[in-house]
C-alpha cells in the first residue's frame, strides 16, 4: 500500500508539473497581445504561434474618438522567437454598423513584446511592450513594462497575476500620411495627455489577473490605468477563443480570435 501511495503521489506531482509547464494559447488583449482587455501580460507562449483576431471597443471608451464612435480592431500576432512576439493591428472607427470610410484603411500599428526575464519558481516573467517609433497617427500606442506570475492551484485551476507601469511619453512623428515619404523623419516626443487623442491609454500603474479552469474557461479583471474592467473568456476546439467584458461597469467589449502554430514540429 505504501508503494502504491508513493507512486500515486509521484504521478500527481508529474501531472501538476506538466500542467504548469504547458505554454498554452494565451488570452488576448484589445490589440492581440497576450493579456486581458487592455492590459498586456508577460506570459510565455509557443514559438511559431500565430493569432488572428477581432475586438469591438464601445464608443464611450473608444481610443480615437472617445464618446463619439465605436471601434473595431483587427490584429495578427506572431511569436517569432521564444521570448519575442510581434503584433500588427488595424484600428477602425465604425458608424451605423459599418467601417467609417472617411478614415481610409484605419490606424495601422506595429508592436513588439520582448520577454526580458523568464518566469521561475519565485520570479515573475518580465516583458517590455513597445510600439514602433515610426507611427504617425496612433491611438493605441503602448510603452509599458509588465511582470506576470502564474500559480497552479490544483490539477484543474490556475491563476495569473500581472502588474506593470505604462509611460505617458512616447516617440512619434510630426508628419501627415500624405507626406509620409521618409519614415525616419520628424521624430518628436509626445505625451498621451496632450497629443491628438488625449486618451491616456495604458498610462501609470496597470494590473490584471485571471482564474482559469482546465485551460478552457475563465474569468479576468484588470485596472488599465483609468478604469476597472472585468469579464470572462472561453476556448473552443483548442484554436478558437471568445471573450466579453464590462468596461468600467457600464459598457460591453467583446472579441474573438483564432490561433494555430506554424511550427510543424509543435503541431505534431
Amino acid at each position: 500500500m505504501k508503494e502504491r501511495a508513493r507512486k500515486l503521489i509521484l504521478l500527481k506531482t508529474l501531472l501538476v508539473f506538466w500542467l504548469v509547464s504547458l505554454q498554452g494559447y494565451a488570452q488576448r488583449n484589445i490589440s492581440g497581445k497576450p493579456g486581458y482587455f487592455n492590459v498586456p501580460s508577460a506570459v510565455s507562449i509557443e514559438d511559431g504561434l500565430l493569432c488572428l483576431g477581432y475586438t469591438y471597443n464601445p464608443k464611450a471608451y473608444s481610443l480615437r474618438s472617445p464618446g463619439k464612435l465605436p471601434e473595431q480592431i483587427l490584429y495578427a500576432n506572431l511569436v517569432i522567437l521564444p521570448n519575442l512576439d510581434v503584433t500588427f493591428s488595424l484600428l477602425q472607427m465604425r458608424s451605423n454598423g459599418k467601417r467609417l470610410k472617411s478614415e481610409a484603411l484605419g490606424d495601422r500599428q506595429f508592436d513588439i513584446r520582448w520577454r526580458a526575464v523568464k518566469e521561475k519558481k519565485y520570479m515573475p516573467a518580465i516583458a517590455f511592450v513597445l510600439t514602433n517609433p515610426f507611427t504617425i497617427d496612433g491611438a493605441m500606442i503602448t510603452q509599458a513594462i509588465v511582470a506576470t506570475k502564474q500559480f497552479q492551484i490544483n490539477q484543474l485551476w490556475k491563476a495569473e497575476l500581472t502588474g506593470g507601469y505604462g509611460s505617458k511619453y512616447y516617440i512619434g512623428r510630426n508628419e501627415k500620411n500624405a507626406n509620409n515619404g521618409n519614415v525616419f523623419s520628424k521624430f518628436i516626443i509626445l505625451n498621451k495627455s496632450t497629443d491628438k487623442f488625449k486618451n491616456r491609454y495604458l498610462v501609470g500603474a496597470i494590473a490584471g489577473g485571471k482564474l482559469v479552469f482546465k485551460n478552457k474557461i475563465g474569468v479576468m479583471a484588470e485596472w488599465d490605468g483609468l478604469k476597472l474592467n472585468g469579464g470572462a473568456f472561453v476556448q473552443l476546439f483548442k484554436h478558437l477563443n471568445f471573450q466579453a467584458g464590462m468596461l468600467n461597469g457600464d459598457q460591453w467589449m467583446f472579441g474573438a480570435s483564432f490561433q494555430g502554430n506554424l511550427n510543424a514540429k509543435t503541431n505534431n
